[in-house]
Formats: C-alpha cells, structure tokens, sequence
C-alpha cells in the first residue's frame, strides 16, 4: 500500500496523539504510525497524576511551572478524564521542617496554590496517614486516565481528518540527499507492507527514539529510568500523597477508582524491552510509602508494573533524579543536516499537549504557515460527558446489561459496539478502550468471558486458548512479584480455574 502526506507522526503515546490533534486542528494532514496499541509505553505505565508541579517545584522549577500551566488547561478541555482529588505534601517526624519551608517558598514562585495544613485537620481529611505527622501542604494535584486521555485526542484528530495505522512497525527510512522522503512499514497484525512519503517527519517514540534516529544515522544523549509502581485492591486515600521531601522512592501515592498506585523507583537501563518489577523494588516501594500510610504493610497488592521514563541529557549526570523531567525539541535540520526530520522526547504525561504545541509549531514554522494553536482552548470529545466509576454505576442501575467486568462494570453491549469499529486487532485493543481488566481482579475473571465473545462473534483472530494463555503469560509478569499473603491465595485460585475448567 502507498500513503502520502504532509506530516507522518512516529509514536502513538500522549505526545504523539496529541501532535496528531493539534496538526488536524489547524488543518495540516498527518498520518500517525504506532508498533502498538495507543499508550502502549510509557504514556500507559505511570501513576495517572495530574500533577500540580508541586513534585519539582524545588528541584526543578522550569517543569514546575509547566505543570501547573497545563493542569489548569486540561481541567477545562479534559474534565472527564480527571478525577480533582487534590494533593497533600505531608511531613513527618523524620522530615523535620526545614523542606517544608523551602517547597512553600518554591511553590509560591512558581506559581502553584498551596494551603498549609495542621496536623490535626490533616488527618481528619485522611484518617489512614501517619499519625504523627507534623503538617501537610495541600496542592492542586489529581488522577488522571491517561487511555482516555489519549484515545480521546485520537478520536478529535480523526474527526478533523487524521489517520493512524496501529500495530505497524517502521522497518526502513527512505533518505535522498539532506532529506527523508519517506518510510516502509510493517502492518504486525497482517504482515502488510506499507510505503509512506510525508514532507515532514516527526520522532515521538519517547524512550525509543534512539532507535528510530539509528535508521537514519543519528543519536542523541538519552537516559532510560525504569520506574516501578504497585497497585493496592483498594483506595487507601482519597487525595493524593506526596512525602515532603527531595524527589525519591516511593515518596507518592495516587488514588485512581477504586484502587491507589503506590511508586516510584528510578533505575538506569541500558535496554528498552523484557524489563520487570524486581522484589527488591517491591520490598522498597512498601517500605518507604508506608511510613506516610502505615495500611500499606497490611494491604493486598494486585499488580506491580514498570515504565521507562525517556530523560533527554546533554551531559552525562549520576543520579537520574538531578536529570530535568522538562522535555527536548530537536530540529535535525539544524542539529544534523536532515532538514525535514524533528524528534520531540523527554516530558511528562503531564506536558503532553505542551510539547504538541511546540512541535506543531515548529512544523509551521518550517511550512511557512501562520496558523496558531488551539488545542488549550476546545474541549476534548467527551468533554461534556461525566464520567467514572459513579456514572458507570448509574449506567448499570437503570440499563442491566450483561456484565464481562464486574470489578469495573464493564458491559458486554460496549465491547461489541467496539468491535462494530473494526479496529480490533489486539486482544490488548479492546482493553485499553473498556477498563476491562483493570480493576482488582486484573482480568482473572473477566477475560475469559471477552474471550468467548470475540469467540461466539468470530472475532478472535485465532485460537482464543491461545490468546487467553497470552493474556495470563503477561498477567503474570505483574502478579509474580507482589505473591504473598491474600495475593497468593488469589493466585492459586486463578490458577485452579485456568487448570481445572479450561484445562490450560
């Protein structure tokens, strides 16, 4: 097959989606091309935290202030994907409260509200937290849902003329003289190749863009932090909870639904793929946040997950946490002779319509076209409609369909309305768009079920005992290290159900 258009887009994570959006918003045609489903790295592996930038506001006060801009812009486009819990920064006896002081001064500076709190009203507030607490800062953070987040900005470039093609791995650029006139591609899912010419190229592949820039000779200066978060079967909170203190381990944990995700470690890699949460990561995310929510000893966790969080750097730095979270915008024409090509990495979730921005404009600039952006002022699709659990629950009460989820009521009639897109390609498709298999059951008993819909429709693209095995092989890599306690009854539960009644 062979495509041509103005702009071709590598990477569909937030970035990449999000670029795709701002480009059709303006009325310049792009094509998205993505190895796997939307948000498959690391824009679909963090901690959902609608940051207030409160985190960096000490250590790094550029990326502080970009948060808290962006936070006030994606409460008025995005609401349904936001749940505005608020933060709370707490101290501790072992804190002291010399940082205190510094984060409050800092946050002042850059911007973002904050409260101080007593110890008292604190633990009125959350009951669960430690208490001995000396004093608590309240912030504007909040949860955020990064697949709607994403899937939403997709559907708005769609709407408005984008096209992307999932599942489709970029094998080859076709460079002639100082420019890339264009790329082959792979369909993974069909084994269709593809032949793409764009006038401009844009690498947002996050922590692979090296990877991309090697097909055309290039490299530049990336870190890759393996961050590894846990998720309890419960919410323990119902703000969010930063420890008061220089960026660590296990300094935050972040309601989402009806579960709280506890994190993060930073670790240095030198490999993007097969990468996994260690017991020893385990063992420390436990300890360090359960001195601010003594309950996290005793909770049964459901998952444990990992993302490789891509940190642009011009010069070599030890400690990956002194590494800027702000993100790069490079121009290959002027870096290195490709005239046509830019890679955008680094970032955050959090400054995802940020870097669209600046990038969007770049590609302006280099069309000699004036056209400014508007993706900070026109709500997202389902910008109207409210969402979450609640709503679900609502939905549920006055329409009882058949159920595939019942952790995050999930109806059978939604999956089939997808599947009536004929986008499915991936078991892991369906997921990502649904929330099945996301709540505290993690697919162990919901799968089966989807998987003998998509068999009675004759959708499963194969053999769905195999497609189930898939699904659990890569369930276990996140239930391995976190087997103990209830968590291992659970286990052997699920097993004896795999084994004895589908006989895997």
């Amino acid at each position: 097959m062979k495509i041509k258009t103005e702009v071709l887009i590598i990477g569909g994570g937030a970035t990449g989606a999000g670029i795709s959006r701002d480009l059709a918003l303006r009325g310049i045609p792009s094509v998205l091309v993505e190895k796997g489903d939307f948000a498959s790295g690391a824009s679909g592996r963090n901690h959902g935290l609608l940051h207030s930038g409160g985190r960096y506001a000490v250590s790094d006060p550029e990326a502080a202030k970009e948060c808290i801009a962006e936070n006030k812009i994606l409460r008025k486009i995005a609401p349904h994907c936001i749940e505005e819990t608020d933060g709370l920064f707490v101290s501790l006896p072992e804190d002291g409260l010399q940082f205190r002081d510094r984060f409050l001064r800092a946050c002042d500076k850059a911007g973002i509200p904050n409260t101080l709190c007593s110890r008292d009203e604190t633990l009125a507030w959350e009951p669960e937290l430690h208490p001995n607490l000396l004093s608590a800062v309240k912030v504007p953070d909040g949860a955020i849902d990064p697949f709607k987040l994403i899937l939403e900005n997709a559907k708005d470039a769609e709407s408005h003329g984008a096209k992307f093609f999932l599942h489709t791995e970029v094998t080859s650029l076709r460079i002639e003289g100082n420019k890339i006139r264009g790329i082959e591609a792979k369909d993974l899912a069909t084994g269709e190749e593809l032949s793409m010419d764009a006038s401009f190229f844009i690498n947002a592949t996050g922590a692979w863009v090296n990877q991309v820039l090697r097909l055309a000779g290039l490299h530049i200066g990336m870190t890759l932090s393996k961050g590894s978060l846990l998720i309890t079967n419960r919410r323990l909170t119902h703000r969010v909870i930063n420890h008061c203190r220089h960026p660590s381990d296990g300094d935050i944990v972040v309601p989402n639904e009806t579960v709280s995700i506890l994190g993060t470690t930073s670790i240095r890699l030198k490999e993007i793929e097969n990468f996994e949460v260690t017991p020893h990561e385990v063992s420390l995310l436990v300890r360090e946040t359960s001195k601010m929510i003594p309950a996290i000893e005793e909770a049964r966790f459901i998952r444990a997950y990992a993302g490789i969080r891509p940190l642009f750097q011009s010069e070599e730095k030890g400690n990956d946490r002194a590494i800027s979270r702000g993100f790069a915008l490079i121009d290959h024409g002027k870096r290195d002779g490709i005239k046509n090509l830019i890679t955008i990495t680094g970032g955050k979730l959090m400054t995802y319509r940020l870097m669209s921005e600046k990038t969007s404009d770049l590609i302006c600039e280099k069309m000699g076209r004036e056209v400014a952006c508007s993706t900070h002022l026109n709500p997202l699709p389902g910008a109207s409609r409210p969402a979450g659990l609640k709503e679900r629950l609502k939905q549920f009460l006055t329409d009882r369909g058949e159920i595939l989820c019942d952790c995050e009521l999930v109806q059978r009639k939604e999956v089939e309305e997808f599947l009536g897109e004929e986008k499915f390609k991936d078991l892991q498709d369906i997921l990502h768009r649904t929330r099945l298999a996301k709540g505290t059951c993690q697919g162990g008993f919901c799968v089966y079920r989807l998987l003998g819909v998509l068999h009675h429709l004759r959708r499963a693209g194969g053999d769905s005992n195999k497609i189930l095995k898939g699904f659990l092989e890569e369930r276990w890599k996140g239930i391995r290290p976190i087997l103990w306690g209830t968590a291992l009854k659970e286990e052997e539960l699920i097993e004896s159900i795999y084994k004895g009644i589908f006989n895997l």
